[in-house]
């Protein structure tokens, strides 16, 4: 590989076809000398746990658990094509959660996200992870639709 334009670039995913064609995407760039490493990020979100109620423990290892295994799916794709990759997980609000990683390790040089498509009133009520990243990072966002 000569001289990629994204050294290293912060894939965020779920289990959802968006995260798959980010990926594929990512897997494009890489195989076509743009890209030398990916970070597979997954964000399990803890909001609808409550922390007074005696299953919360066994509900937070439950996502924890899926976490881990939505990461690894991701993570042995791209091992079969040799393409450097490190995983991350956190629990907790996805949008605020991929600020703080690129903000913390400030090495990223792109963000590679899928983006649901909300109707305007699930937009405007839920927000949406992906307008939320856009608008407050500082570095480029490939977003697949």
């Amino acid at each position: 590989m000569s001289n990629p334009i994204f050294k290293k670039v912060l894939l965020a995913v779920d289990n959802s076809e968006q995260s798959e064609r980010a990926a594929q995407k990512a897997i494009e760039l890489f195989q076509v000398g743009q890209i030398s490493e990916i970070v597979v990020f997954n964000v399990y979100n803890t909001s609808d746990l409550d922390v007074t109620k005696l299953s919360y423990q066994e509900k937070l290892d439950e996502k924890r658990g899926n976490s881990l295994i939505t990461l690894k799916q991701f993570a042995e794709k791209l091992d079969t094509l040799n393409i450097p990759n490190e995983i991350k997980r956190a629990g907790g609000d996805p949008a605020s959660l991929i600020l703080d990683l690129v903000d913390n390790e400030g090495d990223f040089d792109l963000i590679i996200m899928g983006s649901r498509r909300l109707n305007k009133f699930q937009e405007l009520a839920l927000g949406s992870v992906t307008d939320k990243v856009t608008r407050l990072v500082n570095l480029p966002v490939l977003v697949i639709k």
